[in-house]
C-alpha cells in the first residue's frame, strides 16, 4: 500500500475514508492470521519459492494465502494449482483455497465453480483467476494457457521433467500492476522432505543457485539461517523456508503430544514428519536413520579419478602407474593409503542385468571406507583399474566375484596380482586334498552371511560407510515378499554387493599395521667398506630382512 499524507487524508471523502479503514482492518486481521516465520516468503518475488518442513507447520496455508491475496491486489493473473492427480486437487488443494479464502476475504466478491475436475476461482473486481489441474490429466493442461504463477502442492510426488515443462509455460507475465508493483512470475513448491533420493532435494538443496537463500524456523535444517536474520533484501532467484509444527502458532497442545508419541513408535517417521529433515521411507534392509544420517554428512572424497600405466606386451608395467585426477573419473579416494595398514578390496562384477563393475576398498585395520570403485567398461578394463588400485592400497587383498563371470578374476591372476581371496572347495577325489578356488562366490549360504555383516556395521558403526552413491543403494535395498533383501526394482545393489563381500572376505587379511622401513639407499660403485661414507656412518653391505620389508 503506498503511503498517504495528511494533506490526502483530508481530502478524502466520508465514503474513501471508509474504505481505508476497511482496507486496513483487514491488513491487520490477515497479519493476525499468518504464522511470522512465512513473512519472506509472502514477499518475495523470485522464480522459484520453496517451503518444505515436516507436518502442521501451515505450508500449505500460507502457500494458498499468497496465492489469494495475488488474484485480489495484483492484475491480469491466471494462477495455475498442482498436484500429481486430478482427484488430489479436488480432495485437498481446492477445498483448502475454498477454506481460506472465506475466512480472509468475503466470498461473495468471487465466483467459484465447485464441479469435480473443472473447479475454478475468479475474483469478480478485476477478473483474476485461480486454476486447478491433475499432472495426470495431459489435455486439460494443454487447454491451459496465460499462465502467470504456478503453486506445486506435494511436490515430492511430482517428476522433475513435469515441473521443467510447467516453467517452460511460465512466460510473458510483466509489466506493472494498478498498484505500482511489479509483476512477476513464480513456481511455489509445499511438500515433505520424505525421501533424500528426491530430485527437488538434488536440484535445490545439493546444487544451490547463486544468490540462493535458505531459512528455517525452531528446527535447524541443513545450512539454513534462521528466517529472523534475513535482513537483506530477497534478490534472488530461490527462497527457501524450512519450518515444522513448532513454528505454528495455531498448533494447540494435543498435535504437540501426538508428534512426541510419533517419536516412540517409529524415530525415522518423527524426524520427516515432525523435525521435517529428510528421510527414507519404506521397509528397506539397512538402518534408515543410520543411512540417512550418513547420507546428510555428505561425506566428500579427497580425491577423484583413474589411474593411468603403460601396457606393453599385455602387461601393466607396475612403475608406469599413476594416478589422475578427473571430477568425472570412476574411483573415489576417501583416505590415502596408511604405510604399513592392511586394506581388502571386494568387488561385485557386473551381471543378472547389473551395468557396473563395482570394488569397494576398505582399511581393514579401521574398517573404515577407502575407495570406492564403479565403472561400465569392459571387464578386462575393470581388472587392470583393480589391479592398480590394489597395489596403490599396500597390495590389498581382493576378492572378485565369480559367479557371472570370471574374467576379472583371471586377468588379475594373469597380471601377476600378489593376493588373492581364496575359498576353500571339497577334496579332490583322487588327492583327497582341499583345492583352493580363487574368488568370492555368491551362493544361498554365503550371500547372507556377507549382507549380515555389512548390515550390522551399519548399525552399530556407520560412521565406517563414508561413499554417498553406496548409501543411496542401501535407501532402495529392500525384503521382499519371500523376506530375500534385493534392490527394488530398477534398482541397483552393485555396490552393496562389493561391500558385503569386502566384509566377507578381510578375515583372510591381517587386521594390524605392520612397521615400514624405507628401501636402503643404492650403494655407490665405487664402494669402499673400509672408509666412511659421510662422517660418522659406514656403508654396510648386510641389510636385515626387516629392514628391507615395506
Amino acid at each position: 500500500m503506498n503511503k498517504i499524507t495528511k494533506e490526502q487524508l483530508n481530502q478524502m471523502s466520508v465514503e474513501k475514508l471508509q474504505k481505508l479503514f476497511s482496507s486496513l482492518e483487514r491488513v491487520v486481521k490477515l497479519d493476525e492470521m499468518a504464522n511470522p516465520i512465512y513473512e519472506p516468503f509472502q514477499r518475495f518475488k523470485g522464480r522459484f519459492n520453496v517451503l518444505i518442513g515436516g507436518s502442521g507447520s501451515g505450508k500449505s496455508y500460507a502457500a494458498a494465502d499468497k496465492v489469494i491475496d495475488r488474484i485480489v491486489t495484483e492484475d491480469d493473473h491466471r494462477i495455475l494449482c498442482v498436484r500429481a492427480q486430478a482427484n488430489q486437487v479436488t480432495k485437498s488443494q481446492f477445498p483448502l483455497l475454498r477454506k481460506r479464502l472465506k475466512l480472509r476475504y468475503n466470498v461473495d466478491d468471487f465466483d467459484i465453480k465447485k464441479a469435480a475436475g473443472q473447479e475454478e476461482i475468479t475474483f469478480k473486481e478485476n477478473g483474476n483467476q485461480i486454476l486447478f489441474a491433475g499432472l495426470d490429466d495431459v489435455e486439460k493442461l494443454k487447454s491451459i494457457f496465460d499462465i502467470t504463477s504456478i503453486w506445486i502442492e506435494e511436490a515430492d510426488q511430482v517428476l522433475e521433467k513435469d515441473v521443467n515443462e510447467l516453467n517452460r509455460r511460465l512466460r510473458g507475465y510483466k509489466g506493472t500492476n494498478k498498484n505500482g508493483s511489479k509483476k512477476y512470475m513464480q513456481i511455489m513448491f509445499t511438500f515433505n522432505p520424505v525421501s533424500v533420493l528426491s530430485w527437488l532435494k538434488k536440484r535445490f538443496f545439493d546444487k544451490k543457485v547463486k544468490g540462493q537463500v535458505m531459512l528455517h524456523g525452531k528446527i535447524p535444517f541443513m545450512d539454513c539461517i534462521h528466517w529472523t536474520k534475513c535482513t537483506k533484501k530477497l534478490k534472488t532467484k530461490v527462497l527457501i523456508t524450512h519450518s515444522t509444527y513448532l513454528d505454528n502458532k495455531f498448533i494447540d497442545e494435543d498435535y504437540h503430544e501426538e508428534m512426541q508419541e510419533l517419536k516412540e513408535y517409529d524415530e525415522n517417521e518423527y524426524n520427516i514428519y515432525a523435525l521435517g529433515q529428510w528421510g527414507i521411507t519404506g521397509g528397506v534392509y539397512f538402518s534408515k536413520k543410520n543411512v540417512n544420517d550418513r547420507i546428510l554428512a555428505n561425506i566428500q572424497p579427497i580425491k577423484t579419478g583413474y589411474f593411468e600405466f603403460d601396457y606393453v606386451n599385455h602387461e601393466v608395467v607396475e612403475d608406469s602407474i599413476k594416478w589422475v585426477d578427473d571430477e568425472e573419473g570412476y574411483i573415489k579416494i576417501y583416505e590415502n593409503p596408511m604405510p604399513g595398514y592392511p586394506y581388502v578390496g571386494g568387488g561385485d562384477t557386473a551381471g543378472d542385468g547389473s551395468d557396473w563393475n563395482t570394488c569397494c576398498m576398505t582399511n581393514n585395520v579401521t574398517g573404515a571406507d577407502a575407495a570406492v570403485l564403479k565403472i561400465n567398461y569392459d571387464e578386462d578394463i575393470y581388472a587392470r583399474q583393480v589391479f592398480c588400485l590394489g597395489l596403490y592400497f599396500n597390495e590389498a587383498l581382493l576378492g572378485p566375484e565369480t559367479n557371472f563371470s570370471t574374467h576379472p578374476l583371471k586377468e588379475l591372476q594373469r597380471l601377476g596380482y600378489p593376493r588373492l581371496y581364496y575359498r576353500e572347495e571339497a577334496p579332490d577325489s583322487t588327492t583327497h586334498k582341499y583345492q583352493k578356488k580363487y574368488g568370492y562366490l555368491t551362493t544361498k549360504l554365503t550371500r547372507p552371511q556377507a549382507l549380515g555383516m555389512l548390515r550390522t556395521i551399519v548399525r552399530e558403526e556407520p560412521k565406517k560407510i563414508k561413499d554417498l552413491d553406496l548409501l543411496m543403494e542401501m535407501t532402495t535395498f529392500v525384503k521382499n515378499d519371500k523376506g530375500k533383501p534385493e534392490a527394488m526394482s530398477g534398482q541397483h545393489d552393485d555396490l552393496i554387493m562389493a561391500r558385503a563381500i569386502n566384509c566377507y572376505i578381510a578375515h583372510q587379511q591381517r587386521d594390524y599395521p605392520i612397521i615400514v622401513r624405507p628401501k636402503p639407499k643404492k650403494l655407490p660403485e665405487a664402494f669402499n667398506a673400509d672408509e666412511p661414507a659421510e662422517e660418522g656412518f659406514f656403508y654396510s653391505q648386510e641389510v636385515s630382512e626387516d629392514f628391507l620389508r615395506w
